[in-house]
């Protein structure tokens, strides 16, 4: 503390002394403020820990996601599975000396008068749609027979074996020859499809036979005259 000699001295000296007091106080709280800005101003701040209550982004989102719909090609795409189309009937054609069978458009199957009349049956059945019906011919001429027949058209059989056909035709299905001849063809085509046709009359009309066993009976003796009925190999009807 400093000492001023005035009148009144030792009043002012007091007061030196409170302002000093007061200064240095002051001068404290400075220092005390300035160290404490310092440290933290030095010291780093360690970020506060997530509160346990703040939602997880992930977990969140996950749970407020709405479910995918099932997929659409899934569910609303045809089937690739396609039905196959059911097989198309044989085609019977008519020969001299048997019976043609085409399938699918492929080579002719011979099935010749002498074949297995199981296995013609059977082939018959399947171009025709159906099973054939049976008959009994005790009173043919060259020996009982059976026929095996349906829709008009019959084979001719010797026990088992395979030994003619007789088409009389049928609503809905037309057989030929391979040169197309055959239920309403003319006297005409007939004759000019085969040239070695011939006619003659008797108890069943006017019948054509050409040089290689085809024949039938014509509705007449003219030249358009149309086949009521064809056949070839043996057959059971009285002349």
């Amino acid at each position: 503390m400093t000492r001023v000699r005035t009148p009144g001295g030792p009043r002012v000296a007091v007061l030196l002394g409170t302002a000093g007091a007061v200064l240095a106080l002051a001068a404290c709280g400075s220092a005390g403020s300035g160290s404490a800005a310092s440290t933290a101003a030095t010291t780093p701040t360690t970020p506060a820990a997530p509160s346990s209550s703040a939602p997880v982004v992930t977990s969140s989102a996950a749970a407020s996601a709405p479910a995918s719909p099932p997929s659409a090609s899934r569910t609303a795409s045809p089937s690739t599975t396609r039905t196959a189309a059911p097989a198309a009937r044989p085609v019977l054609v008519l020969e001299s000396d048997g019976l043609g069978y085409v399938v699918g458009g492929a080579a002719i199957r011979h099935l010749p008068f002498g074949s297995d009349g199981t296995a013609v049956v059977r082939a018959v059945g399947t171009a025709l749609g159906g099973s054939l019906t049976r008959n009994d011919l005790p009173e043919c001429g060259q020996g009982p027979r059976t026929a095996a027949g349906r829709a008009g058209f019959s084979v001719l059989l010797d026990g088992t074996t395979f030994v003619g056909w007789t088409d009389q035709g049928a609503k809905g299905r037309h057989l030929t020859t391979a040169d197309g001849l055959g239920i309403g063809s003319t006297l005409r085509d007939i004759k000019a499809g085969r040239p070695g046709t011939t006619t003659s009359e008797g108890s069943v009309g006017t019948e054509f036979v050409d040089g290689d066993g085809f024949g039938g009976i014509l509705g007449g003796a003219s030249l358009t005259s149309r086949a009521t009925l064809v056949y070839a190999g043996e057959t059971c009807f009285f002349r």
